[in-house]
């Protein structure tokens, strides 16, 4: 049984549980737009909403109901619905990653005092609790830094400031923007895990101490409370609004040392989170001062774009196999061999607007880039696309591009040929 609010998530699935012998439905919110509803439902065995798919027993009940038993597996790959669905789970007596951790992860105020606690280097942090405090926290976090949403996903809300103003202005801008945005995410009250302290993400946000140096994120699978680092990548191409248009492996002109050192850090942070039967995709600065640094951990998921064929692909681990096998309890799933050879990359081209997609342009042409070995669209005609937060709507696997300014050329040459064209 796959979960999610409002459908983001679910389509990446269901190819996978068949290929594990399993029938793939989903339960969503009442949020899930029409046009969702009609792409997802050819790929599904079953579909049903609930009032709330953050409530751990609707989510359970649902999913009896629509197996008529206990189903094999309850799980789900989007932020807002990993850790209810792992509760849910629970509940059932399934398989299922510790809904605590998942939510000492999903709570990033609470995964940066158990990394700190953990020893693992770290910026300074605060909660922000309105404008009016944005000087004594910015005294305790230093300047420049970023505020962001306590639960918040795909770079949604994220501000960077350079001075006490600016981060009075900040906390205005996301208490103004985060009711209701990312289907409900941050309208329910947020527990700590460990002090069970509650928290309106609507109204407190987390200041960070700017990160500075190259970000990377690393692929673990945790098995048996093992975390297994299996791929290291660069996030070569950020762009202004935070998101991630590019990965690439294995990370540019970055020594086997500092490869190692990103990897390990990584697994500690998956430790000191008490995670275990999940994936995660952890994100890192190699900062000049601190060395490796846990930006956040992605629990519940493997990376977004097409950072899961990119690792199938290049090391005969398929994420979607092994998520699907810690879930239902089963043996670890017969590794391949690595289908390709580095250098390998995966370029995700955005939307300018926000509305409803009403056409692809150019996406021909783009297919039959030199560089292009597949792509992926990861939305449809007459979805509503959200230019707040990552939905990755276009994406490609590169191949063969070994320098930064290549892989950029490549980049600008299919964001310049594709565009999605959107209609309010």
């Amino acid at each position: 049984m796959l979960v999610s609010s409002h459908g983001p998530g679910i389509s990446m699935l269901p190819e996978a549980v068949r290929d594990a012998g399993f029938r793939p439905m989903a339960v969503l919110g009442r949020a899930a737009a029409n046009d969702v509803l009609t792409r997802l439902r050819p790929q599904l065995d079953g579909l049903c909403q609930v009032d709330d798919p953050t409530d751990p027993r609707a989510l359970a009940d649902a999913a009896i109901m629509m197996c008529g038993g206990t189903p094999a597996a309850i799980l789900s790959v989007h932020d807002g619905t990993i850790v209810p669905a792992a509760a849910a789970a629970a509940l059932v007596g399934l398989p299922a990653a510790p809904a605590a951790a998942l939510s000492r992860a999903r709570h990033k105020y609470a995964a940066r005092r158990a990394l700190a606690a953990a020893g693992l280097a770290g910026p300074r942090f605060a909660l922000l609790d309105s404008a009016e405090a944005a000087a004594s926290v910015a005294e305790q976090v230093g300047l420049p830094a970023v505020v962001k949403p306590v639960n918040g996903s795909g770079s949604n809300l994220v501000r960077r400031v350079s001075d006490v103003a600016g981060l009075a202005t900040a906390y205005r801008d996301l208490a103004a923007a985060a009711p209701g945005a990312l289907g409900g995410m941050y309208d329910r009250m947020l527990v700590d895990p460990d002090t069970e302290t509650p928290l309106d993400p609507t109204r407190v946000f987390l200041a960070e101490s700017m990160l500075t140096g190259r970000e990377y994120s690393v692929e673990l699978v945790v098995r048996d409370g093992e975390p297994e680092p299996v791929l290291v990548l660069d996030k070569f191409l950020v762009d202004r609004d935070h998101f991630e248009c590019g990965f690439c492996w294995p990370p540019l002109e970055l020594a086997a040392e500092r490869v190692a050192g990103l990897a390990a850090t990584a697994v500690a942070a998956a430790r000191a989170l008490g995670l275990d039967r999940t994936l995660a995709h952890v994100e890192l600065y190699d900062d000049p001062r601190l060395g490796p640094t846990v930006v956040e951990v992605n629990a519940g998921r493997g990376g977004g774009q097409l950072i899961g064929p990119l690792t199938a692909v290049a090391t005969g681990v398929d994420p979607r196999a092994e998520l699907i096998a810690l879930a239902t309890g089963a043996p670890r799933p017969e590794r391949g061999t690595p289908k390709l050879p580095p250098p390998l990359a995966t370029l995700t081209v955005f939307g300018h607007e926000s509305g409803r997609l009403v056409a692809i342009e150019g996406l021909d042409e783009a297919r039959d880039h030199p560089d292009v070995i597949s792509t992926v669209v990861a939305t449809a005609i007459g979805e509503r696309l959200d230019h707040s937060y990552e939905t990755f709507p276009i994406n490609f696997l590169v191949a063969g591009l070994e320098t930064r300014d290549e892989l950029s050329q490549t980049y600008q040459e299919l964001a310049d040929t594709v565009h999605l064209v959107v209609e309010p």
